[in-house]
């Protein structure tokens, strides 16, 4: 019954497939050469990372030298001037944002600019990375003449002998001292296809050196201790808004069980007296009768509903992908168009599978009470980095607040399983809002 829903929903209209494209592009672009590799190390020579990862090591010694030759005067600050250009430099191979580490100075003038730099642990960090670049100018150097100059050389000399056969030339003519070998046409092919596979395979090396640089400049002209408090600082707050949403939650709990639940089985314990003291004397007790029944049903309505605040039934009886199937049914049936792909995995932990539930259920009721949208897509999927991603996107009236109550309580249910919140919503829509939580399988 799901999937014969889920299929029909997936029934793209003429609007939709380029947005869909687009997410899976989005999703699938890789920022770094590593994570290129990684991901797809069949298609790389196919990309712009190898090509890119040899810009950056043979520009390498070239910054080296012009640092080494101009910047020796400001001596422990030499660093600095070189960072802001390492930075811009690692755009080839980092697309993620960089920004500046360094904190303004607190007043005008050179003096003042210099002891907060040498204040700064990023400018000695920054001056290590300098000194750096020396050694490793010089592993690039040997690199790259070991698995791209050669195996070129090998490749280009060999076709040169071909093309010299190919023309009926006697390469001895040219260069006396050529070898039986090298007059060869088929051992010239062999040789000249081997230099070719040396060379492909070289720039995956190519490829992986610079990563590893990249890696480490990132690592020395950033500031990721700053990015990493920062981060902390909101966990910490998403942490205390839980508790306080769980003790909240508790105290909900109770007062729907004394209130409602308990009140109708209070109310029945005294119907069920009556019954038995009139049922002694021969009384008429159908009305008694029909009075508990009632009652009795109203408190298992009202306990239902507890225990599926707590733990939703859809997840009892169907995984993470059946339980959004079933949101997005109730988004449909209220008349808004609905459209699901949902590829998730079975195996995924209890409690991501409860998180993601109950923060999906929250944008879906949102969607009903405030976007105004006529049509919903819901995705969900596990990237290859092993992550649970569900998106919520309509076509509504945009704007969203993030620091509203509903979409803070689920940046804190999403960020307390380790996992981020993604909110696009430019004032004239469209909402996109995504889920990335660790599987936890």
């Amino acid at each position: 019954m799901r999937t014969a829903r889920q299929n029909e929903r997936q029934q793209e209209t003429p609007g939709e497939p380029t947005t869909m494209g687009n997410m899976r592009e989005e999703r699938s672009r890789a920022t770094t050469p590593g994570l290129a590799l990684r991901r797809h190390p069949a298609k790389l020579l196919f990309t712009p990372w190898p090509w890119r990862s040899l810009a950056y090591l043979l520009s390498t010694p070239l910054v080296a030298a012009v640092w080494l030759g101009s910047c020796w005067p400001l001596l422990t600050l030499a660093g600095v001037p070189l960072g802001h250009v390492e930075r811009r430099r690692l755009r080839l191979l980092d697309h993620t944002p960089i920004p500046n580490p360094h904190a303004p100075a607190p007043s005008a003038g050179v003096k003042a600019w210099m002891r907060t730099r040498a204040r700064e642990r990023i400018s000695w960090t920054e001056l290590l990375h300098g000194w750096l670049l020396v050694p490793l100018s010089v592993l690039n150097f040997a690199l790259l003449t070991l698995v791209l100059l050669l195996p070129g050389m090998l490749a280009a000399s060999s076709g040169l002998l071909i093309t010299f056969s190919v023309f009926g030339i006697d390469p001895a003519t040219v260069a006396p001292e050529t070898t039986a070998i090298q007059r060869d046409p088929t051992a010239q092919a062999l040789s000249g296809m081997l230099g070719i596979a040396l060379f492909l395979a070289g720039l995956y090396a190519v490829t992986l050196l610079a990563e590893g640089q990249r890696y480490l400049a990132r690592l020395l002209i950033t500031e990721p201790a700053a990015e990493l408090s920062a981060q902390l600082e909101g966990l910490t707050r998403s942490r205390a808004r839980v508790t306080g949403a769980f003790d909240a939650e508790r105290r909900r709990i109770e007062r729907d069980l004394h209130d409602g639940a308990q009140q109708r089985l209070t109310a029945l314990v005294m119907t069920l007296g009556t019954m038995r003291y009139q049922h002694g004397r021969g009384q008429d007790i159908t009305d008694l009768i029909d009075r508990a029944s009632t009652d009795a049903r109203r408190a298992v309505e009202e306990l239902r509903q507890i225990v599926h605040d707590i733990f939703p039934a859809a997840l009892r009886d169907d995984n993470l992908a059946g339980a959004l199937d079933d949101l997005a049914g109730t988004v449909e049936i209220a008349g808004i168009r609905t459209t699901v792909n949902i590829d998730l995995p079975a195996e995924i932990a209890p409690e991501v599978q409860v998180g993601i539930y109950f923060a999906t259920s929250e944008l879906c009721t949102n969607v009903l009470k405030h976007a105004r949208a006529t049509s919903v897509l819901v995705l969900g999927h596990q990237d290859d980095g092993g992550r649970i991603i569900v998106t919520v996107e309509d076509d509504g009236c945009g704007g969203v607040d993030p620091n509203g109550t509903g979409l803070l309580g689920v940046i804190d249910r999403i960020e307390t399983l380790g996992g981020h919140v993604h909110i696009t919503s430019p004032p004239d829509g469209p909402t996109r809002i995504a889920l990335e939580v660790p599987c936890g399988s």
